[in-house]
């Protein structure tokens, strides 16, 4: 068997073109392992959150919100139960919470606008207390959204996306914590019609097993590395590289954050390149 360098990217767009923001993963795999294998593309179904690894289920969740919340517009959303309106149970908690979104699309049916978008993101503290935010599109107005929640306190602010890594901040606020403690556990469930991340399997990559090697050990913040992967994935920066050892086959496997290069527009004789000086 041939050892070759395999590679795996998951796209936060929709299928078949060009995601804003992506996640490549680089591994060794041998060739002929899997008789008849060809580099192909599908569709990622979500995870269930029971059966994988909190890791997977965080890069899915990333993923996932790259793909549908561009920041500017639409708003992360942290409503709060009052002590009177406090819910008995986790399915009262989440009953109450449909209940609230139910009443937002009513009334964006009123306005003649679709039903929302949204993640919520169930979270319960060390102390157990319930509390919950949301990631939703903007169509909604921050008054009307907060003004609907009628259980308590309710703050709605508009998603704010850095140029350079994009909705990463508010995502590692959403999803810190609760990956091995089951007293602060944290899950979400999202809505129908969401952009679903895709991959696409590829043994095309530039990299050498060789390279590969050097990649596996040296600091993540190399130039080396930067420009190696950078190199391999043309029109994308690298954000960061995590170096991970898959479960499956106990080797390590570097997974790194891309996000799609800004392009400057050029500017024109109008805009002052190229512009003669007309005086005498």
């Amino acid at each position: 068997m041939k050892n070759i360098i395999r590679k795996i990217k998951r796209n936060s767009s929709k299928k078949n073109t060009r995601a804003d923001y992506i996640q490549v993963s680089y591994f060794n795999f041998s060739e002929g392992a899997l008789p008849g294998w060809a580099p192909r593309k599908y569709r990622e179904s979500t995870p269930k959150q029971k059966r994988l690894n909190a890791k997977k289920a965080k890069r899915y969740f990333e993923a996932l919100v790259e793909a549908n919340f561009k920041g500017n517009r639409d708003l992360v959303v942290h409503p709060t139960f009052s002590e009177d309106n406090y819910p008995e149970s986790e399915e009262q908690a989440h009953k109450l919470v449909k209940n609230w979104i139910a009443r937002l699309n009513y009334r964006r049916k009123k306005l003649g606008l679709p039903n929302c978008k949204y993640i919520i993101v169930f979270e319960k503290s060390p102390r157990g207390r319930m509390h919950f935010h949301v990631l939703m599109d903007g169509q909604l107005s921050r008054e009307e959204v907060e003004n609907k929640w009628q259980l308590g306190y309710c703050n709605a602010d508009r998603l704010r996306s850095d140029p350079k890594i994009g909705l990463q901040k508010i995502i590692s606020y959403l999803s810190k914590g609760g990956e091995t403690d089951e007293k602060n556990s944290k899950r979400w469930i999202s809505s129908k019609g969401l952009i679903k991340p895709w991959v696409s399997c590829s043994k095309n990559t530039k990299i050498s097993r060789k390279r590969f090697e050097v990649l596996k050990s040296i600091p993540e913040d190399s130039e080396l590395l930067r420009v190696t992967i950078e190199r391999d994935n043309p029109g994308y920066e690298l954000q960061d590289v995590e170096r991970s050892v898959s479960e499956e086959t106990g080797q390590m496997y570097l997974f790194c954050r891309m996000r799609l290069k800004k392009v400057e527009k050029k500017k024109g004789p109008e805009n002052g390149r190229g512009r003669r000086n007309n005086t005498r």
